[in-house]
């Protein structure tokens, strides 16, 4: 029997999971990505932290497994990356996707480069999300280290060059650095140079499901994993969960609600023309039947609940939603602005901060937890229509993934806001299994995607919108929500002025 293996290297947590053809989970394993938080909320991975996590999970799955492993897969959170010199030593640890501090050089790029030649060559906005930027902030602190770069590595291709020697990277995560010619599938020699980057330290671009390279014997040692099997190329994180969620056909939209919430839908041909270039959504490689995606995110998303719950009140997290419910709908009156990490898109804005406005003493813990919810309902919405207005055509429903699926309070809340039925799917470990999945192409084990998707089982729960809380809802992100970002915009602003000037 067909058994293949996903990785997921995320933000919160680094899984590898074991799968049958048909998607039945066969083992699983999980450690907590370690996240190293300095100054100015700046954040950074380990990389070192990071492949001992991977040989632990894939350690704990292998013991579990008495059949042979036929190919795996990573995926991985993007952006963040790893310069390895000869001696494959890392040079600094890895800056975090969602860390701003790269935010001058975006800058730098829109006024030297042109956000909107970025723009249609990538589609990708100039921001500090860009892999790129990360790899500049690097080489700028660093000059003399950065002479000793051999390889640039996203996540993905970091671990897969850890387990094969071969350093190999997909598209979806390789668009993600800023540096991918959209429609050539290839590493834009402009853009590189412009940044004074050699080439030849970039991953070789794959497409998803490409092999990368074989697990050496040093590898095998470590991991468990037998010498030889192959390692194919995954994607990114959301998008494998994308695609193990059945999304293959045109039109097909997918909410990813983890730390972030990304928000994708499928697409036939790149959408980068310069004229939504203010809208910060991007356009990017999707990971099968060379397929495109565009995309926004509400970066602060499950991080608010956490925050919320470790930080203010140490509650448990299901007597929270739970005082939640007896909250009325608008939360009596307060409003969340889940900008803790900024705002992505619509229209970027990395210098926005969260905030909860309408307190007063009346209003109790249910209630500020009922407008967390609600605020990032509202966000969800403030993409999605976005997105309709760029592609011309409404979003019929939405499939949902993430630990928010568990929350039938918050899934009904969201279909009600959206006004769109929501329809959960109930796949445990949906990035490792789309990761899988795409091994199982690799390995031949699935005749294409769309044999893929039929092969593996999903469950799926719908609901559906209240016409009546629609309404409500609907006037109150007319009439307020919508109005609180551009009232606070100068303010926040001003703050981070305050704040450097204090540093």
């Amino acid at each position: 029997m067909a058994c293949v293996i996903g990785i997921d290297v995320g933000t919160t947590n680094c899984k590898a999971a074991a799968y049958a053809a048909d998607g039945t989970l066969k083992a699983t394993a999980s450690r907590q990505t370690v996240t190293h938080y300095l100054e100015n909320n700046w954040a950074e991975f380990d990389p070192g932290q990071l492949w001992d996590a991977v040989q632990e999970v894939l350690g704990d799955v292998t013991r579990q497994l008495k059949e042979k492993v036929d190919g795996i897969a990573v995926a991985s959170m993007g952006a963040a990356g790893v310069l390895l010199d000869e001696n494959d030593q890392w040079i600094h640890r890895s800056i975090a996707w969602f860390d701003t501090r790269t935010e001058e050089i975006a800058r730098w790029w829109s006024e030297s480069f042109g956000a909107e030649e970025i723009y249609s060559i990538t589609g990708f906005v100039p921001s500090p999300m860009a892999g790129i930027t990360k790899v500049q902030w690097i080489r700028n602190r660093l000059p003399e280290s950065f002479q000793r770069v051999k390889h640039w590595l996203s996540m993905q291709d970091y671990i897969a060059y850890r387990l094969t020697g071969q350093a190999g990277v997909d598209l979806s995560v390789g668009c993600r650095t800023m540096a991918v010619d959209l429609r050539r599938c290839c590493w834009s020699r402009e853009i590189l140079e412009h940044a004074k980057i050699p080439a030849e330290i970039c991953s070789t671009l794959k497409r998803s499901g490409e092999l990368v390279g074989n697990v050496t014997s040093q590898a095998a040692k470590l991991t468990g994993v037998a010498e030889g099997t192959p390692v194919f190329a995954g994607g990114m994180d959301y998008v494998c969960g994308a695609f193990a969620c059945g999304l293959i056909n045109t039109g097909e939209v997918l909410s990813a609600v983890g730390t972030s919430e990304q928000i994708l839908m499928v697409i036939d041909e790149p959408i980068n023309d310069p004229r939504h270039i203010d809208t910060n959504f991007t356009c990017v490689n999707y990971v099968v039947d060379d397929k495109y995606y565009i995309a926004g995110q509400v970066i602060s998303s499950g991080v608010i609940l956490d925050w919320f719950r470790t930080e203010i009140v140490r509650e448990d997290f299901a007597k929270l939603i739970a005082e939640a419910e007896q909250s009325p709908l608008g939360a009596k009156g307060v409003l969340l602005l889940p900008h803790f990490r900024g705002k992505y898109a619509p229209g970027a804005d990395p210098l926005s901060r969260g905030a909860l406005i309408g307190l007063t003493t009346s209003h109790t813990r249910g209630d500020l937890v009922r407008a967390i919810l609600e605020g990032l309902c509202y966000e969800s919405l403030m993409i999605i229509n976005g997105m309709q207005e760029i592609v011309g055509k409404p979003i019929p429903s939405l499939n949902v993934v993430g630990g928010a699926t568990r929350s039938p309070f918050w899934m009904q809340m969201k279909a009600d806001i959206l006004g769109i039925p929501v329809i959960c799917l109930e796949v445990p470990e949906v990035v490792t299994l789309g990761a899988a999945m795409l091994a199982g192409l690799g390995a031949g084990i699935y005749r294409d995607s769309a044999d893929a998707v039929r092969q593996t089982r999903r469950e799926k729960k719908i609901y559906t919108p209240d016409t009546t809380r629609h309404g409500r809802y609907r006037a109150i992100f007319e009439e307020a929500y919508r109005h609180v970002y551009p009232s606070l915009r100068q303010i926040h602003h001003q703050i981070d002025c305050l704040m450097k000037r204090e540093a």
